[in-house]
C-alpha cells in the first residue's frame, strides 16, 4: 500500500501531508522544463532545524518549511531563523489532527479554519510573515479542502515524493530520494514531529549531492511554482 501510494504521489501534486502515507492530489508538479526542484520539510521547527539551516546555507539551497503552529509556539526563535535565512514558511495547521476522521464531520470547514488560522497567528507572531501555502497533515486531500483553503487565502499543495516516515531502511530510502530528485520535483522530509530527525540531515545532504550532479537548484516552492502562488 505504501509503495502504491508513493508511486501515485510521484505523478501528482496538490494538497497536504506528513506523518502517514497520504492520498496525493492530481495536479502535476510544475516547472519540469526548469533545472529546479523543491525541498520541503514538515512538522517543525524541531530539534534538527537549526542544523538543517546550516546545511542548506553551506550548500546554497533554499527550502520550504511547513510548520505546525504548536511547534512554532514551542520554538519561535527557530522559526524566525528559518524566515531570516530566506526560506519559505508555509502552514501545516496547528496541531496535526487526523483529517481522515475529522473530514467526515459536518463542521469540518469550521475546524479546519480554526486550525489554519491558529497556526497562522503563531507564525506571524514569531516571524512577521503571513504564509499563503497550506499542506494538510498526513497528505489529506479532498476537493472541499482545496476550496476551504482558497477561502482562507491559501493554496493547498502536496509533494511528488516522500517516504521518511516509513520503515524503509535508510540506505534504500536515501537511494529512492536520489532517484526522485529531478526538475520540477517536490520532495518531502520532516524536521519535527516529536522523534529523532537526524536521518533528515543525512538524506538532505545526499539529495543535494545528487542535485549538484544533475545540475539542479533547490528553490522555494513559490519560486518553483510562481504561477500558482496566491496573493496575500
Amino acid at each position: 500500500m505504501i509503495k502504491r501510494t508513493l508511486l501515485i504521489a510521484a505523478a501528482a501534486l496538490l494538497c497536504a501531508g506528513p506523518a502517514a502515507a497520504a492520498e496525493p492530489a492530481a495536479e502535476p508538479a510544475g516547472g519540469k522544463s526548469r533545472p529546479q526542484f523543491a525541498l520541503t520539510f514538515d512538522d517543525g521547527p524541531g530539534a534538527v532545524t537549526e542544523e538543517l539551516l546550516a546545511l542548506l546555507q553551506k550548500r546554497g539551497a533554499k527550502a520550504t518549511f511547513f510548520m505546525l503552529g504548536g511547534s512554532v509556539r514551542a520554538r519561535p526563535g527557530v522559526a524566525k531563523k528559518v524566515h531570516d535565512a530566506g526560506h519559505l514558511i508555509a502552514n501545516h495547521t496547528y496541531s496535526h489532527k487526523n483529517w481522515f476522521r475529522l473530514g467526515k464531520g459536518a463542521d469540518r470547514e469550521k475546524l479546519l479554519a480554526a486550525e489554519v488560522k491558529r497556526a497562522e497567528e503563531a507564525i506571524v507572531k514569531a516571524t512577521g510573515f503571513r504564509p499563503a501555502i497550506l499542506r494538510m497533515p498526513n497528505g489529506y486531500d479532498r476537493p472541499w479542502v482545496r476550496e476551504a483553503a482558497k477561502k482562507l487565502g491559501y493554496r493547498a499543495v502536496n509533494w511528488s515524493y516522500g517516504s521518511d516516515w516509513t520503515k524503509t531502511p535508510e540506505d534504500k530510502m536515501t537511494e529512492e530520494y536520489r532517484k526522485a530528485t529531478r526538475a520540477g520535483g517536490v520532495l518531502l522530509l520532516h524536521d519535527g514531529g516529536g522523534r529523532s530527525r537526524e536521518k533528515t540531515l543525512r538524506i538532505t545532504a545526499a539529495i543535494l549531492d545528487e542535485a549538484e550532479r544533475l545540475g539542479l537548484q533547490a528553490v522555494r516552492l513559490d519560486v518553483l511554482q510562481p504561477e500558482r502562488a496566491p496573493k496575500r
